[in-house]
């Protein structure tokens, strides 16, 4: 089941499990954040998760719907972690992740065909300094695709007032906004994230965005991962372990 250089990291909250390497790809607390954020799993929505990674929003998914789901990913080395993970957890009759490009997206589905979509996109622009090197850095820069390209991926898959769930760092969020608007969604919920009480500025943006809606917009209270003495908070622990 594993390979060398990975380990099996525990999902406490969902007692699940998932296959991780710090070589090729690790979840972080936005993945964690994002999964939490994420509503509207209604009965018979379809649900797909873009820049899958090792799959780890499809898996915190599974946990609270029996819907099926959907993911891509780019890197075929990825997906092979995300699909054994799926089989260790019993959840290869409900996830099915797929190897792809989200840029010819088209290629690959239909038009408007998912009620909700999830996307973790890369963060950081061309003329930013790379923060991960390597061949995997495309999971954190946009050397593969940009934010105007991912969101016009979800533009292309998502039904009439369904609902897209983005994380992405706080200081492009305006960005995020402007490029949601001019693709033709509207911004439902917003809520940022910080690292602890004391930080002057906010680490992540959580968005949730309706497609071909006139809604306004809720700015949620913020959302602290660390108390003043360094331990997760009470709302941090919920997401962890429930």
């Amino acid at each position: 089941m594993l390979k060398e250089g990975e380990r099996v990291d525990e999902l406490f909250r969902e007692s699940m499990k998932i296959i991780q390497s710090e070589a090729v790809f690790s979840f972080s607390v936005d993945a964690l954040l994002l999964a939490n954020f994420t509503r509207f799993l209604k009965r018979d929505s379809r649900i797909i998760d873009l820049c899958s990674g090792n799959g780890i929003i499809p898996l915190l998914l599974s946990h609270r719907t029996t819907l099926p789901i959907e993911g891509v990913e780019l890197q075929p080395e990825l997906v092979d972690m995300a699909e054994r993970s799926i089989v260790m957890n019993g959840k290869e009759s409900q996830i099915q992740l797929s190897q792809g490009d989200i840029s010819n997206i088209r290629e690959m589905y239909q038009h408007s065909t998912f009620d909700v979509i999830t996307v973790n996109p890369p963060y950081f622009t061309n003329n930013q300094p790379l923060k991960n090197k390597g061949p995997h850095s495309i999971a954190r820069h946009e050397i593969h695709i940009d934010l105007k390209g991912v969101i016009g991926a979800a533009r292309f898959l998502v039904k009439n007032k369904g609902r897209l769930y983005m994380v992405h760092r706080a200081e492009r969020s305006m960005e995020v906004v402007n490029e949601l608007f001019n693709a033709g969604f509207r911004v439902r919920r917003l809520q940022y994230v910080y690292n602890d009480l004391s930080s002057g500025t906010a680490l992540f943006v959580l968005v949730e965005a309706i497609f071909n809606s006139q809604a306004y917009a809720d700015i949620l209270p913020p959302i602290y991962i660390y108390d003043e003495k360094g331990n997760y908070t009470e709302e941090m622990m919920a997401v962890y372990y429930g």
